[in-house]
């Protein structure tokens, strides 16, 4: 009916509300009232009444359903429910007496992968049950290393508050400030130079964290590095930083890191 369809017109597009203004005023009587000439005049006005509630009738968000807990919780269900933030499910484990060293096949433990998904309070879990805080994978990483990969500031914190190495070196001799450039988040490495992290350390083929952060152009990362003093001179195993950005100094003018 064309009440009706007025009214959703001036809901959904405003040019259409003068329109619609004119023909409500058009059914209306001297005192301003709806005239009801019909039965079908009364239908109308009461579906626009009920669409207007519908409009504003807030949308309610439904529950969380409740997390069913299983009555074992095995090494693979553990490390599953640790990545997903399952709180339940990892004191399940623990509280069965439940190794909270245990690793996966590439040696990462359950630390490793809370610290990369950024779970502190499982975190935290780990550590009141005996979480091993310097455990390497198979590429020698530590959980310091998996939290800068995340890039999860606060999962770093926690780790260096609990007394985690940020000198700790991987396979390829990275530093977590390695990691945290290559990954690109500021924010860790701002926070691991702030703690004492060498900002000039080599890694095995000899790239320091400038190296890195200009071979994959983070203008952010570069700029950071160089507040805080890190070299453009030091060679690694092919050349200097200088040698290979000539065009270094120019492309930094108005990079701000966050």
């Amino acid at each position: 009916n064309s009440l009706e369809t007025s009214e959703n017109l001036s809901y959904c597009f405003p040019v259409y509300r003068g329109l619609t203004l004119r023909l409500l005023s058009s059914q209306t009587d001297k005192s301003g009232r709806l005239r009801l000439d019909t039965v079908d005049d009364l239908f109308n006005i009461l579906q626009l009444r009920k669409k207007r509630k519908e409009r504003k009738a807030p949308i309610r968000k439904k529950q969380a359903e409740p997390e069913i807990i299983p009555e074992t919780v095995d090494e693979k269900l553990f490390l599953t429910a640790v990545i997903e933030n399952k709180m339940a499910v990892v004191e399940k484990y623990l509280s069965d007496g439940g190794n909270p060293n245990v690793f996966d096949d590439f040696k990462r433990t359950a630390l490793h992968k809370a610290s990369f998904k950024g779970n502190v309070d499982i975190m935290k879990r780990l550590l009141e049950a005996g979480a091993n805080i310097e455990d390497k994978d198979k590429l020698e990483a530590t959980a310091v290393h998996w939290a800068c990969r995340g890039g999860s500031l606060p999962a770093l914190e926690l780790l260096l508050n609990e007394g985690a190495k940020f000198t700790s070196r991987d396979k390829l001799r990275s530093t977590p400030l390695h990691v945290a450039v290559r990954t690109g988040h500021c924010d860790c490495a701002e926070h691991l130079i702030h703690c004492g992290a060498d900002v000039n350390a080599k890694d095995r083929d000899g790239d320091t964290p400038m190296h890195d952060a200009v071979r994959i152009n983070r203008f952010k990362m570069i700029k950071l590095l160089m507040m805080y003093g890190a070299s453009l001179t030091t060679k690694n195993c092919v050349s200097t930083v200088s040698q290979n950005t000539p065009w270094l100094s120019n492309r930094l003018v108005n990079v701000k890191c966050k």
